[in-house]
């Protein structure tokens, strides 16, 4: 069986449409505004790229950029399952719907402003997907004020199976910077103690 459209049926379809879109993406450029933004770079994320949105104390939106031998390969976009499900609701639309206009929006619009942060071009969402887990938002890792870099070393090693000598040695060969390397690791010491694992 086959469904015929009139000309004027389809423009109003698609001016219904384009107004769902716009609704999805000022709600979500309202969201994000109240948000706040925390950048993991490519020195604490086996170069890759991270980007977590915390609002009101929960994290509702992540963006992932993967990288291979230093090329952008795949961006993927994780927002939370209250977002898609209200906004789903609210608009009596399909949840693949709202994803892809987040995706959309999200590319066009806080990608580039991403990238302009970081220095680098050519990203992009490739994937989106809900995230079911309503997970607290990690703070900021910070290098506290006089810490010495033998307490640094201390930590890595008590948090990871690296020796002292093995620590050393990634720092001296310039894999790690010893900050980062520290950051890095207690960043997962506090995403281990906020979320179980």
């Amino acid at each position: 069986m086959k469904y015929i459209i009139t000309e004027d049926q389809y423009r109003r379809l698609n001016k219904s449409s384009q107004s769902i879109s716009n609704a999805i993406e000022k709600y979500m450029n309202s969201y994000i505004s109240e948000g706040n933004r925390k950048i993991i770079p490519k020195s604490r994320n086996y170069g890759n790229l991270r980007e977590d949105w915390c609002i009101d104390g929960k994290e509702e939106v992540l963006a992932f950029y993967f990288f291979d031998k230093g090329e952008f390969e795949n961006g993927t976009l994780y927002v939370s399952k209250k977002i898609v499900k209200s906004l789903s609701k609210l608009l009596n639309i399909r949840q693949s719907y709202v994803l892809n206009t987040i995706a959309e929006w999200y590319d066009e619009t806080m990608v580039p402003k991403f990238e302009k942060i970081v220095g680098e071009s050519g990203l992009g969402i490739n994937d989106i997907d809900v995230s079911s887990q309503d997970k607290e938002c990690i703070p900021e890792p910070v290098k506290e004020e006089g810490i010495t870099d033998e307490e640094m070393i201390q930590f890595i090693t008590k948090n990871t199976l690296y020796d002292e000598d093995e620590v050393r040695e990634k720092i001296e060969s310039g894999v790690e910077t010893l900050e980062d390397f520290y950051l890095h690791i207690k960043d997962i010491v506090k995403r281990k103690e906020i979320t179980g694992f």
